[in-house]
């Protein structure tokens, strides 16, 4: 049955049975608040994080608005990866199927043979998802129309600078109608961003949904100490038991030592990183989603266009030289209603970073390890010889490296692993009540 928090937005019937199936109780954030403006037509600009349920914020309403009688594209939705453009026409064939009208749905994205893809525009889908520079090759052998579209969407963008995708999407974005819509999602608003928002995305609604730090993810922070990070990451790998676990490095040979010294400890890795072939990076993303590994050695840019379902931990085997991707690589874990953890390798030449970390409001746990256990560093202010202990009473993050994940994957396992850390949390109010209590009896 449809929740009275979906009812209000009065999506199509067929849109309002797939959110049914797809188990949506109500509509997270971004959501709520991007719902109406693309039913209402208006411009957006959405900031979210990875994890925030924004790839339907868009697909809901789109499928709603479309005209199936219309032989004709309405819809045009831009990934920087390939991997990302697949994972949103597997979303979109989800809802699609609810139509008693047929919706035509393709996907266009590079390593596939050109002529073939023009064949397919030839059957004029209704949406069309892809990579720019395929979508852009597409309209100049006039086989797509851009000029006929009535919704753009632009995801990722921060990541679409990255890549180099900008001055296709800007070529795209000139080949529209005056009176296209465009929806622009990103994590960032980099200054690259500013000046296509300003000659494309006019009386834009602007929307900003932070991503809530406190209550699903809990940081730790492990310094090296007397052993290097190699030796360091293995022996976090000895102490966590983990249902998937991404270990983010900074430079592609940091992956491959990465791995190669894991797979030497007889640890089985999946690795991906930028200079995988499209063949590659395909076989590798279907053995991680048969659950292959338990660990995936990763680098920043690939890994922000591929999701990994059921993610537990995120090791950050060193702290990236550009600070938003520490939220990109968190933003791995605690999804979907789950806990989860981000365990950052640190020295001493790290304290710039942490500091700045801490200033965007992210409270880190100070850990070592013994027998193979995670303990608290009792006087954590020692790490810079601050005056301020940080305060820590976030009760997920005091019960999360209690909870163990099973190493087998076993039907209904989420369910039992937020069933532990709820029974935990619960557990640590109680004493936490107990103890203030105990403390105004003393006063």
């Amino acid at each position: 049955m449809l929740s009275k928090s979906f009812e209000q937005f009065k999506f199509k019937d067929f849109v309002n049975k797939s959110i049914i199936d797809l188990r949506f109780k109500n509509p997270t954030k971004i959501q709520e608040r991007v719902f109406s403006p693309v039913l209402k037509n208006k411009n957006v600009v959405a900031m979210s994080q990875t994890g925030s349920g924004k790839s339907h914020s868009f697909l809901l309403p789109i499928f709603s608005k479309l005209d199936c009688d219309k032989q004709k594209t309405q819809a045009i939705i831009m990934a920087p990866t390939r991997e990302l453009s697949r994972q949103l026409f597997d979303m979109a064939n989800h809802i699609a199927p609810f139509s008693e009208k047929e919706i035509k749905i393709s996907l266009f994205i590079g390593g596939q043979d050109l002529s073939r893809d023009i064949e397919k525009v030839s059957n004029t889908p209704h949406v069309i998802i892809g990579t720019p520079t395929r979508i852009l090759e597409l309209d100049k052998s006039s086989s797509l129309s851009i000029k006929e579209v009535q919704t753009i969407v632009v995801d990722e963008c921060d990541m679409m600078i990255d890549l180099g995708f900008m001055e296709d999407i800007d070529k795209i974005a000139n080949r529209s109608s005056d009176n296209c819509q465009f929806l622009v999602f990103s994590a960032t608003i980099p200054d690259k961003m500013v000046h296509f928002l300003k000659k494309y995305v006019k009386n834009a609604q602007h929307i900003e949904v932070k991503k809530s730090i406190e209550g699903k993810i809990s940081y730790l922070l492990v310094n090296t100490k007397s052993s290097n990070r190699m030796e360091k990451l293995l022996e976090i790998t000895n102490t966590i038991n983990p249902y998937i676990a991404i270990i983010f490095a900074n430079k592609k040979t940091e992956v491959e030592e990465v791995s190669g010294y894991l797979i030497s400890k007889g640890i089985n890795v999946g690795v991906l990183h930028g200079d995988l072939t499209p063949r590659e990076r395909k076989q590798m993303q279907k053995r991680i989603n048969n659950l292959n590994f338990t660990y995936i050695v990763a680098s920043d840019l690939i890994s922000r266009g591929i999701d990994i379902e059921g993610v537990s931990h995120v090791i950050n085997y060193n702290i990236p030289n550009d600070l938003d991707f520490f939220a990109h690589r968190a933003g791995r874990t605690g999804r979907a209603g789950l806990s989860g953890e981000c365990i950052t390798i640190f020295e001493n030449k790290d304290e710039e970073k942490l500091r700045k970390l801490e200033n965007r409001g992210i409270v880190f746990e100070h850990k070592d390890i013994k027998d193979n256990e995670f303990i608290e560093v009792k006087d954590r202010n020692k790490r810079d010889n601050r005056e301020k202990i940080i305060a820590d009473h976030n009760l997920t993050k005091k019960v999360k490296s209690r909870v163990k994940a099973n190493n087998k994957v076993k039907p209904g396992y989420k369910k039992k692993y937020k069933y532990k850390i709820d029974k935990l949390k619960q557990k640590e109010r109680r004493k936490f009540a107990k103890r203030k209590n105990q403390k105004n009896r003393n006063k």
